[in-house]
């Protein structure tokens, strides 16, 4: 099952992926880690569970804003966390974090989301690749670069339900006008790798409502 949590001033959608005998897996913690840590504990209690893992489709700000607190609150809760990010998106995480995301902020003109927002972003315990599994989850990752040289989409619920960070949204993409952002390599993610999808695909974006593939595949034939 995927639940969304709408968090910050952009409506940054954090998604707790619940599965019975299987580790929690959040990804995408943006802003407001008290909330978000009392919904995954809240989800660890509904699923037996005291095992998690945060997963990251990329590292911009508004997607791993949370991500520090959020997991030290989990560890001492108990919970036995791992913490995952795309390996394109390294300059995001540990010490280049700040400089990074400092650069794209300022060429998207926001540095007052930036000022207001910015903590310090913790290198993950993996970084990964295309078509990676969380371990235990059967949550596997999709290379979709193009918003970021790494961004990624989740695939879970057996398939059935793509996380889709930045890449997809209802009636539209990401924005490609950042300094590791590309237009035809986001287009190309999508026709190629997301498009090919079956069409009953729930799709969760990072913004915005859900949407499926069937829906959005009419766009980029």
């Amino acid at each position: 099952m995927v639940r969304r949590i709408s968090v910050g001033p952009i409506g940054q959608n954090v998604y707790l992926v619940e599965s019975p005998a299987s580790p929690l897996v959040i990804v995408d913690p943006g802003a407001e880690a008290e909330r978000i840590l009392a919904e995954a504990l809240a989800a660890l209690g509904r699923i037996g569970e005291r095992r998690a893992c945060i997963a990251c489709t990329h590292g911009h700000l508004d997607h791993v804003g949370a991500l520090g607190v959020l997991a030290e609150g989990l560890r001492a809760a108990g919970v036995e966390l791992s913490v995952y990010a795309p390996e394109g998106d390294r300059a995001y995480f540990g010490p280049e974090a700040e400089a990074t995301n400092r650069r794209v902020f300022q060429g998207i003109h926001a540095m007052g989301y930036f000022h207001k927002f910015w903590a310090p972003v913790p290198e993950p315990d993996v970084y990964f690749g295309d078509g990676f599994e969380l371990p235990g989850t059967g949550v596997t990752a999709i290379h979709t670069p193009g918003h970021t040289r790494g961004s990624s989409c989740f695939l879970a619920d057996s398939g059935s339900a793509l996380i889709s960070g930045d890449t997809l949204f209802e009636g539209g993409r990401g924005r490609t006008d950042n300094f590791d952002s590309d237009e035809a390599d986001i287009v190309a993610s999508i026709r190629e790798r997301l498009c090919s999808l079956p069409e009953a695909t729930r799709v969760w974006p990072g913004h915005g409502e859900p949407t499926t593939v069937g829906r959005e595949r009419p766009h980029y034939r």
